[in-house]
């Protein structure tokens, strides 16, 4: 009798050291499997961030314009997006005319400025009409300028404005340069075309005074050049990636 309760008890013994055993094995497997998916996911992530650095090689300001009116997306060209939009009398006929600034879509990925060969973006020059309508009168691919041309300070595109027979293209650098750059144009009447009218440069450096009420940044070049400097340039000749504006 002792024999047999004692083969019993051996018996319980030894399924309940299968039972914890097999407990264990999955409890095992469970925690590598975790680890093995948390490691697909880290890899992936990295994987994923990687190729997002290496297809995107520029940042820029000037995000995507979306609330396009329709009287202007006919002007748009496929693969193109506008980053600026303004409004004004441009050639002072009392109706309202409109610049778009455009970017090409893949700009952030394929401009390379340092080999020549930026993405440039058109500036085109609309004119209202009297039923509402718009009609492009000049389209100027070198009047902003790209992407990647502020180096690695960034895009230095910050808009444009109209005003009473004038308008203006602003550019500016914030970073380890400091520069401001605004090229406006002016109407003729008679020639009814927009002719250069000056080019107004700023640039700051960082300020040496030991003052702790000092400015960061003061004043280093401050150049105007109006027609008497860059001569006759219309509007449609202007290539600001040339120093002379022809």
């Amino acid at each position: 009798m002792n024999k047999l309760l004692a083969l019993v008890f051996l018996l319980i013994l030894v399924s309940c050291g299968q039972k914890t055993n097999n407990k264990n094995v999955e409890q095992t497997k469970d925690t590598l499997a975790s680890k093995i998916d948390d490691k697909r996911k880290s890899t992936s992530s990295a994987i994923d961030t990687s190729e997002a650095n290496e297809t995107r090689k520029h940042e820029t300001f000037n995000e995507n314009i979306d609330s396009i009116p329709e009287v202007l997306k006919p002007f748009i060209p496929k693969n193109y997006s506008a980053i600026n939009i303004s409004s004004g009398d441009a050639n002072l006929d009392g109706l309202t005319d409109k610049i778009l600034v455009l970017r090409k879509n893949t700009e952030e990925t394929t401009s390379n400025y340092g080999e020549d060969k930026p993405d440039k973006r058109p500036l085109l020059l609309l004119l209202g009409q009297p039923n509402n309508s718009y009609k492009l009168i000049y389209r100027n691919d070198n009047a902003a300028y790209c992407i990647d041309c502020g180096g690695v300070f960034g895009d230095p595109f910050t808009g444009t404005t109209i005003k009473n027979g004038y308008f203006s293209i602003e550019h500016g650098i914030a970073g380890g340069q400091h520069w401001e750059q605004v090229i406006t144009f002016k109407y003729d009447r008679l020639k009814k075309n927009w002719f250069l009218y000056k080019d107004h440069y700023i640039s700051y450096k960082l300020n040496e005074s030991d003052d702790p009420d000092a400015e960061a940044l003061v004043l280093d070049v401050d150049k105007m050049e109006t027609s008497k400097d860059f001569g006759i340039i219309s509007f449609d000749k202007f290539n600001i990636y040339n120093e002379d504006g022809n």
